[in-house]
């Protein structure tokens, strides 16, 4: 009896234990939502396409900065890391003058009370460079909750960074899955 006792005191403290833990993985995103990316990659393109797919409003600019914060009535920012050469090119800029706008866009969106989302939807295709990993850190590191698809942790490196940063991490399946979890 005393070993039923036990057994179930430890069971019910595993789950209490794993429910929060769980609740502490999936977050609750709000909106409105900013989207922006650090690299000029397609990725918040994307990701603000499933967004209006799923009827959740978020207004996208490439070139979001800290001043621009000001007016905004989003609660969230969501900043998606990996580079294109090409992209950066096109826009003038290069891996460092992102990685300096978007952390001063972080930083002023977590002082006006927003909720700052580091995204990687674009898969391991936008991991594979030294511009990719300075942006990955750069913006996992300001954010607040890391958002990611399958094919961007198939190797379990967002999982771990998280867990190791003590982050709460969304994982959907693919870009199309981003917009149902902003809801």
């Amino acid at each position: 009896m005393k070993k039923n006792a036990t057994a179930l005191f430890c069971l019910c403290l595993a789950a209490l234990l794993f429910a929060g833990m769980a609740s502490a993985e999936a977050p609750k995103l709000e909106g409105p939502y900013l989207v922006t990316t650090c690299g000029q990659s397609p990725g918040a393109v994307m990701l603000r396409m499933s967004a209006l797919q799923a009827g959740v409003q978020a207004e996208h600019d490439n070139a979001l900065s800290a001043p621009a914060l000001a007016g905004k009535k989003a609660k969230t920012l969501i900043v998606t890391a990996g580079t294109s050469m090409k992209g950066m090119g096109a826009a003038g800029t290069n891996v460092n003058k992102e990685i300096e706008r978007c952390t001063a866009l972080m930083e002023a969106a977590r002082s006006a009370g927003m909720t700052v989302v580091g995204a990687h939807i674009e898969g391991m295709a936008r991991r594979t460079d030294s511009s990719d990993e300075a942006s990955i850190e750069a913006v996992m590191g300001a954010a607040d909750i890391i958002l990611v698809v399958e094919d961007s942790d198939s190797d379990g490196f967002f999982t771990r960074y998280a867990g190791e940063h003590g982050k709460p991490i969304v994982k959907v399946k693919d870009a199309l899955a981003i917009g149902n979890a902003l809801k």
